[in-house]
């Protein structure tokens, strides 16, 4: 017998309504089609064997939940987030769609970053997958956006840079582009990996490795980047203000619509 809402129920709470075990994906939808399906399908896959969610659901399936959900919004333009909290074996499914936050004046402004006392612990399997245990990064958002900034950037134990609160970062050093590498403790974001691409693709320098704050704060320019934002650029990180967005821009364009 369980309790819920006022009402007791012979129902059993899930895995993931008790412990937050779950997982998720947030997809841009731009002009009615899903970008990127494909990969955010990889990747909840991936996660799920990692929480140990039979995750049986073809592609095909997957597919035609999201153009369902797509046809049924009746926007254009909005972000949709697909969620699975385990119960026994399975999962609860849940699909939920909002608008795009981001705006033409944000792209002309960029930015800015505060650097969260919060650090990254390379060593949890959570630290890897688009897990619904989030409180870390929601909190750390709303502390930075509470001082007058955009987003979080986060270090992990030994002060190297990892990632921000709903972002990845890179840098540009004399024409170079850089990013930390996974095993620094992020999650590898599917925009990440699509900018990495266009870099090799269209021949400009990019690594990926163990970077201090020091090499943030020197660097000639800096974005981040996830699903929804595609590319942002960053005008201010705590009190140092960055100026340089040439290469920024150059990439900004490889995913510019209009």
């Amino acid at each position: 017998m369980n309790y819920l809402n006022g009402k007791y129920t012979e129902t059993s709470f899930s895995e993931g309504e008790l412990y937050g075990t779950g997982i998720f994906e947030t997809i841009c939808i731009y002009n009615n089609k899903p970008e990127y399906l494909l990969d955010h399908y990889e990747r909840l896959s991936n996660g799920c064997h990692s929480l140990d969610i039979s995750f049986e659901m073809t592609y095909e399936e997957f597919q035609e939940l999201i153009f369902d959900h797509v046809l049924k919004s009746k926007l254009d333009n909005f972000a949709l987030r697909f969620t699975l909290l385990k119960r026994g074996p399975g999962y609860d499914l849940l699909i939920g769609s909002r608008k795009l936050v981001y705006t033409d004046e944000d792209y002309q402004r960029g930015f800015s970053l505060k650097t969260s006392l919060l650090r990254k612990n390379p060593t949890s399997p959570l630290t890897y997958i688009k897990s619904t245990c989030y409180f870390d990064n929601l909190t750390s958002l709303k502390n930075s956006r509470s001082l007058g900034f955009d987003e979080s950037i986060h270090l992990n134990f030994k002060e190297e840079i990892c990632e921000g609160a709903i972002s990845n970062i890179f840098f540009v050093e004399d024409g170079r582009v850089k990013t930390p590498a996974v095993d620094c403790g992020l999650l590898p974001g599917i925009m990440r990996a699509k900018v990495i691409e266009k870099l090799k693709k269209n021949n400009i320098p990019c690594e990926e490795g163990h970077y201090h704050l020091s090499r943030l704060i020197g660097a000639d320019e800096v974005f981040i980047t996830n699903s929804l934002m595609h590319v942002m650029w960053i005008n201010k990180l705590d009190d140092k203000v960055y100026q340089k967005r040439k290469i920024t821009d150059k990439i900004s364009n490889f995913f510019n619509k209009k």
